[in-house]
């Protein structure tokens, strides 16, 4: 038989038998001056969930006056926030500080059995980090008897660590975070709401050393929601959980759809293109809009980059950018797909990826007749500049690279600034007819 601590967790962060929470933080009515997201928090709410939002952090007094849109089998897990904090009077955050404050303060507003009367899921606390070590002191002292009460009542205990102060630098705002999300494993958190690191290595680090459910934060709003949906898509990479997003979705134009475009990367694997587009392709092929080209070349350094190439250089490359000294006359050159490389293959060494419909190079069959570098009609397929050496002893001093579309996800689409290069579906296409 579950324990109620097992039946919350699951109702938070198993909705969907997947293990992942998309959440919403929209607890900033009482710690930061009056804003539009705080005024219409019920439509904000109310569209959130309609988005199909799995977790909501509210402060009690809004959990109290919101607690009906929250009831019912598929309603969405509330959230407490336990405590408060003034860090965004201090002159730090994007508030107009009406009162602005010196000192970082923090202190608990609601018991766990009080937020179990609301209805609460879970509660969240915060850990500061890097202020002083008073502050730090207070904050584990204070932890740990929201741990103690949440254990009688059987209420999940989210800590939430932040690196904030004067000790607090751009060289150890990483070590620092991953310190505060041991810390309250330690003190007994069953969950965390943490800031990302700024990468994956990292942040996948921070996660294998809390060993605990761990929730991204968004941080600040940015005027692009697509930075927010790719912080989220590498969080998730790294192994988080799921995500408390604030500002980001509470400001959103739209947040209904954010929501659902969040909950489709967590929920049915999407990638973030698919999630703004709002479906999923089985295959795609590469497109140019040559006019937007810039020849910048950043599509060609991220090819370089993402197959581990390019130390010295951009030479192997899967695209090449053709230059021209008139603006929006530069010509970009890809594999479009045309098949003509696998046809020529004499060995059969060529065919299209099962899974990513790319052009598979299966080096054991080839035998350098360089056909396929001949027939390309973008020049695109070019000689390794190393060899590969076979079980059986038999040796090639080159092999033909060609565009694998990065598995799926080509990094030169994503990266280009202007749309110059895209992916688009690739409709009526199966590589095992083909």
């Amino acid at each position: 038989m579950k324990t109620g601590l097992q039946t919350r967790m699951e109702r938070l962060f198993n909705r969907h038998g997947d293990g992942r929470a998309i959440c919403v933080a929209a607890d900033h009515g009482y710690m930061s001056d009056v804003t539009p997201n705080v005024v219409n928090l019920r439509a904000t709410t109310e569209a959130i969930i309609a988005g199909g939002v799995d977790g909501i952090l509210l402060a009690p007094g809004q959990a109290l006056r919101l607690a009906p849109l929250f009831q019912g089998r598929n309603g969405p897990a509330l959230i407490v926030r336990a405590d408060w904090m003034n860090m965004p009077r201090l002159g730090t955050s994007n508030v107009t500080n009406a009162v602005p404050q010196r000192l970082l303060l923090n202190d608990k507003v609601i018991t766990a059995e009080q937020a179990l009367s609301l209805g609460a899921t879970a509660i969240t606390i915060y850990l500061f980090l890097g202020y002083s070590d008073k502050v730090e002191a207070i904050g584990v002292d204070k932890c740990a008897k929201f741990v103690n009460e949440c254990r009688q009542v059987g209420l999940p205990c989210i800590i939430e660590p932040l690196a904030y102060g004067g000790q607090v630098t751009g060289a150890n705002m990483v070590e620092i975070l991953t310190l505060g999300a041991r810390m309250a494993v330690e003190i007994g958190a069953d969950a965390l709401k943490i800031p990302y690191t700024g990468d994956v290595d990292s942040f996948r680090h921070l996660i294998q050393v809390s060993g605990v459910p761990t929730l991204v934060l968004g941080g600040a709003r940015s005027d692009n929601e697509r930075d927010a949906l790719e912080l989220y898509a590498e969080a998730q990479e790294a192994g988080a959980s799921g995500c408390l997003m604030g500002r980001n979705v509470t400001k959103s134009p739209d947040p209904k759809a954010l929501i659902k475009q969040f909950c489709s990367i967590a929920h049915q694997g999407w990638t973030v293109d698919e999630a703004l587009r709002g479906e999923a392709w089985d295959f795609i092929c590469l497109k140019a809009k040559p006019a937007l080209c810039t020849g910048c070349n950043l599509c060609v350094g991220a090819c370089v980059a993402s197959h581990g190439n390019g130390d010295y250089g951009l030479n192997q490359a899967r695209l090449r950018i053709e230059t021209s000294n008139a603006p929006g006359q530069h010509k970009v050159m890809f594999c479009t797909g045309c098949k003509k490389c696998i046809d020529v293959c004499p060995t059969q060494a060529l065919r299209w990826h099962p899974q990513s419909g790319a052009v598979e190079l299966l080096p054991e069959r080839c035998d350098n007749c360089a056909k396929c570098v001949d027939a390309c009609p973008t020049k695109i397929i070019i000689h390794s500049e190393m060899g590969i050496t076979f079980n059986d002893g038999r040796a090639l001093n080159w092999y033909p690279v060609i565009c694998d579309l990065c598995g799926g996800k080509p990094e030169c689409a994503r990266i280009c600034p202007t749309g110059a290069i895209f992916t688009a579906e690739r409709p009526d296409f199966s590589p095992v007819l083909e």
